[in-house]
């Protein structure tokens, strides 16, 4: 169950303030585990991308060949301030998959770790703009769908969950990718 660590994700990315930083720190007592922050910025603004490796036992990160399933929080941003305060409902991909590593990490010291490695990547925006929309507007990302997907998706992720909540709509995706081994 990860209540608690969705508790905690949701807590550290209620804030004006959050960013890829405050991300990394969540992560930062737990050794199995790596993070990089890119900031990029776009024509609408900029964003922190984030990826988190839970290194498997058997992972391709340590010489092994277990497969690398990879998890997406797909969003426009956190929040979309000054026009709107909070989080917002966009939040869900990126709090969503942030959860899942927390949880991932905190079994790894519990002595339950996966034999593949799990890459989660997500961007951290608390201030994205919106577009126009009755009766509600609808998030907007600082930057484009082709920088995002150079940002989130790697190499080696063999299997991608995409986790997203956009255009007031919630989906979860699951689709087989082929794979990019030379």
């Amino acid at each position: 169950m990860t209540l608690k660590q969705t508790m905690t994700v949701l807590e550290a990315m209620d804030s004006a303030y959050v960013n890829g930083e405050k991300i990394m720190e969540l992560f930062a007592a737990y050794p199995n585990v790596s993070i990089t922050v890119n900031k990029v910025t776009g024509e609408k603004g900029s964003t922190d991308f984030v990826k988190i490796v839970i290194h498997g036992t058997e992972g391709k990160s340590k010489g092994g060949s277990a497969p690398t399933l990879g998890i997406i929080g797909r969003l426009g941003g956190i929040g979309a301030r000054p026009s709107r305060i909070g989080i917002v409902s966009d939040a869900d991909g990126a709090v969503a998959a942030v959860a899942a590593a927390l949880k991932l990490a905190d079994m790894q010291t519990k002595g339950d770790v996966l034999k593949g490695d799990v890459i989660v990547s997500t961007h951290i925006c608390p201030d994205a703009p919106t577009r126009p929309h009755e009766p509600v507007d609808f998030m907007d990302s600082p930057v484009d769908i082709l920088t995002m997907n150079n940002h989130e998706v790697t190499p080696e992720m063999e299997a991608i969950l995409s986790m997203t909540r956009q255009k007031a709509t919630a989906s979860s995706t699951r689709k087989a990718l082929p794979s990019r081994r030379p």
